[in-house]
């Protein structure tokens, strides 16, 4: 009992050490390496949500990679407006003959032993009339880039839910680690004052191995709750992509924030706010202009070209003249579709079924996003409800405690009355910060499922997507 009772206070004073050293958060970058301190770095001996998210959504690979994609679809824009715009090339070109006999200039054979030719000229072109393909190749790059960003924000708000989910079963596991403080506490107290009234012969024997044993127990279960208070510690790092050593400590609790809902308010702006629905809405779009190009493949097309350049022998020559000469030509093009084998019908069919599919899909995700508001609200009102029920719970299990504990020391209750009282409280304080706790997964799932979830965080950030 005695060796337990020491390994249990050296394990107590080392976790209290690694809590008092305090160090800074280092924070990595994409590549694994630390990134400069004066941008990087947190106080932990108040380690707040704040900061779990600001890091989650400044080191995240994932969000990277969602900003990446948005650079990309911003290039496609960029390359589809040039579908329709003017063309200029520069051409060259260097031809050397040997051991020729003869060449024909002019319709004239002149003999010759060897023969260099050079052309050089700048062509331009500028297309007129593409059959509205040019158009829809620009809407629908536009909408790919708009469906990228949606994505790139909706990455970020994951990454806040999994944060805050991260930090909340932190801020959990330590106010588990507390109440298992306080049993171990009270445990020790009940045992000093039996052990105390066995010396002084005014309890029995089995009430003294009563109560070391509740002593015991309590101390195992004092270990396990510290345990995984440690090992929340190191999953919240994990996910944050911080160094597993980091001692984190905090002063804040784990405390309900009551929110408000309203239903219609809610429905009325999810399509707005979530961006599923903005991603779903512009596939539809994007369907859309699939029709237009697929019709487009039936107009004519017509551009303009023209050329400019020397030759040299020039094609202009006249008999036994082989001179540099300049030229320059011009035309428009007009190409007009007359028969493909039905490949263009085959287009219009395919990108209007493909657009009756995104209209369908986005319906059904319309009405599957108002099936999670309507329970994301039921479950926060009722998460709500259990907390205010859980907190009068502890109170009264206070108590009665408190009761019991006088009642006992004056010799009208049992050490079995006793321990219940205990029990009781202890259970009652657990089952209101697993509400509490509960509480907080319900809230963070309504405001995702509405799709404000972290909108301050994320407009506020350096990483915000402009609007186009």
């Amino acid at each position: 009992m005695r060796r337990f009772s020491s390994l249990l206070a050296l394990f107590i004073a080392v976790s209290t050490f690694s809590y008092a050293a305090q160090p800074e958060i280092q924070a990595l970058g994409p590549d694994l390496k630390p990134l400069p301190a004066a941008s990087a770095t947190f106080e932990t001996g108040n380690f707040k949500l704040e900061n779990a998210i600001e890091i989650a959504l400044r080191d995240n690979r994932t969000i990277h990679n969602a900003a990446l994609a948005v650079e990309k679809a911003d290039g496609q824009v960029r390359q589809a407006r040039s579908i329709a715009g003017m063309k200029l090339g520069a051409n060259l070109t260097q031809t050397r003959l040997d051991e020729i006999t003869s060449a024909n200039f002019g319709g004239q054979n002149v003999a010759l032993s060897k023969l260099d030719s050079q052309k050089i000229w700048l062509e331009l072109s500028q297309p007129l009339f593409l059959g509205q393909k040019d158009r829809a190749a620009i809407r629908s790059s536009r909408f790919g880039r708009d469906i990228a960003g949606s994505a790139y924000t909706l990455t970020r708000q994951q990454m806040i839910l999994a944060a805050s989910i991260g930090y909340y079963s932190w801020l959990y596991a330590r106010e588990v680690e507390d109440v298992g403080r306080m049993n171990l506490e009270l445990a020790q107290a009940h045992y000093d004052l039996v052990k105390k009234r066995f010396g002084a012969e005014q309890a029995s024997k089995y009430e003294l191995l009563r109560a070391e044993v509740r002593l015991v127990q309590n101390q195992s279960a004092f270990l396990k709750d510290q345990n995984d208070a440690q090992l929340a510690r190191l999953e919240l790092l994990k996910m944050l992509a911080l160094p597993l050593e980091t001692a984190l400590d905090t002063s804040c609790r784990l405390e309900a924030e009551i929110l408000r809902p309203d239903l219609e308010s809610d429905l009325a702006q999810a399509e707005e706010l979530r961006e599923d629905l903005k991603i779903k809405r512009d596939e539809k779009r994007l369907a859309n202009q699939a029709v237009v190009a697929a019709r487009g493949e039936k107009q004519p097309t017509v551009a303009l070209f023209g050329q400019f350049g020397s030759e040299d022998p020039s094609s202009k020559s006249g008999f036994g003249s082989l001179e540099r000469k300049s030229y320059w030509l011009a035309g428009v093009s007009v190409n007009l579709p007359v028969l493909d084998a039905g490949f263009s019908s085959g287009r219009v069919l395919e990108a209007k079924s493909g657009l009756k599919q995104s209209e369908t899909g986005y319906a059904d995700s319309v009405e599957q996003a108002q099936l999670e508001i309507r329970k994301a609200i039921l479950s926060l009102n009722t998460s709500e409800q259990i907390v205010n029920a859980q907190k009068e719970n502890v109170k009264q299990a206070e108590e009665t405690m408190r009761l019991a504990k006088v009642r006992y020391e004056n010799g009208m209750f049992t050490q079995v009355d006793l321990f219940d009282a205990e029990t009781a409280w202890s259970n009652a304080r657990l089952m209101y910060i697993q509400s509490v706790f509960l509480h907080h997964q319900a809230r963070l799932s309504y405001l995702l499922a509405t799709g404000r979830l972290g909108r301050e965080l994320i407009a506020d950030s350096s990483g915000e997507r402009k609007s186009r």
